[in-house]
């Protein structure tokens, strides 16, 4: 599977979660939510078993550890199917979502060994019922700051993530546009041989 823009974008908002200033006062309980687990997010970073080239491995995966209670996986991978996740019994599904997951927890993880700085502000959040925005900015350090939106549920106490929204481009759109083009002309099975294919590609 090609590699995708919208890969940039999780790598870019996810992976750089980091120096996050506090919150303003307006910001209601899902921008709270999503910057307590950034908190975790420099807990980690900034733990001394985690420094150094020789430990990448634990600190990714405490990183993750963190992530993949923050992200909605099985709502970003319900929504990257579209219409044919109805299609599937529930073993493809958690098949699917399984390695959806892998290949951006790999793709992102991977960009975190490369922060130097961002920071992002969170500028509040817009609740309707169970969904919920929290807007935010990429601050740069050597440029002007980008709009960037995290579109969340609610589940039980919990606010989880199931989109990412960079400049007008969504991340959980984007690999629904490729899949949807794939799905066209190739059997579902083949489409999963590819995802497949594009994890191995990426190393833990």
């Amino acid at each position: 599977m090609p590699r995708v823009s919208t890969t940039v974008i999780i790598g870019f908002s996810l992976g750089l979660l980091l120096g996050a200033p506090p919150l303003p006062a307006f910001a209601g309980p899902a921008a709270e939510q999503l910057a307590s687990q950034i908190d975790r997010v420099l807990a980690v970073l900034g733990d001394p078993e985690f420094k150094g080239d020789a430990q990448i491995g634990p600190r990714r995966q405490a990183v993750r550890r963190v992530t993949d209670e923050l992200i909605d996986w099985d709502e970003m991978g319900r929504r990257t199917l579209g219409a044919h996740w109805q299609t599937l019994g529930e073993g493809e599904r958690r098949a699917f979502v399984t390695l959806f997951s892998e290949l951006l927890n790999r793709a992102y993880l991977k960009s975190l060994d490369r922060y130097e700085g961002e920071k992002i502000v969170v500028t509040g959040d817009a609740v309707d019922g169970d969904r919920a925005v929290v807007q935010a900015k990429v601050v740069k350090t050597d440029g002007p700051g980008m709009p960037l939106d995290f579109a969340m549920v609610r589940d039980g106490e919990r606010w989880r993530v199931w989109d990412i929204r960079m400049m007008g481009t969504s991340m959980v759109g984007g690999y629904k546009a490729q899949f949807t083009r794939l799905l066209q002309t190739e059997s579902y099975d083949s489409v999963l041989r590819r995802l497949r294919e594009r994890v191995d590609a990426l190393q833990p």
